[in-house]
């Protein structure tokens, strides 16, 4: 069980691990650069730790958790975040500076989904 719990230990940025984006039913990992990019720069605004709470989604666990069958967790391009000790309309707004291509803000849960799509910006609330 320790080599499992070691898979996708790997650093990618300062203060992001690539275990972080992992699929939880399978380890599968897609991550695009540019969402990476977009979290590193949000995590040096805020200076505080930002928590995905949803990466990479394999179409199986997308599907069980209920999530759109073409949801951009799919493919890398997609993460679902909290951020301890912040107002979410705060985090929304900061977010926004960074343009994310599509946040969407899930106030009873407190937390934002923020991707990097190619297609035109998205905003919508839970």
């Amino acid at each position: 069980m320790q080599m499992l719990n070691s898979i996708n230990n790997i650093i990618l940025a300062p203060h992001f691990n690539l275990s972080e984006f992992a699929c939880p039913c399978c380890r599968r990992v897609m991550l695009h650069p540019k969402l990476l990019g977009k979290l590193v720069e949000l995590r040096n605004v805020l200076e505080r730790p930002v928590y995905i709470t949803s990466g990479y989604r394999c179409p199986g666990y997308n599907q069980k958790i209920g999530g759109v069958p073409n949801s951009y967790h799919c493919i890398g391009l997609a993460a679902d975040i909290k951020v301890g000790d912040i107002n979410l309309i705060e985090l929304l707004e900061i977010c926004e500076n960074i343009d994310f291509s599509g946040i969407g803000f899930y106030e009873k849960k407190n937390f934002l989904h923020l991707d990097v799509r190619p297609t035109k910006r998205s905003r919508w609330r839970e």
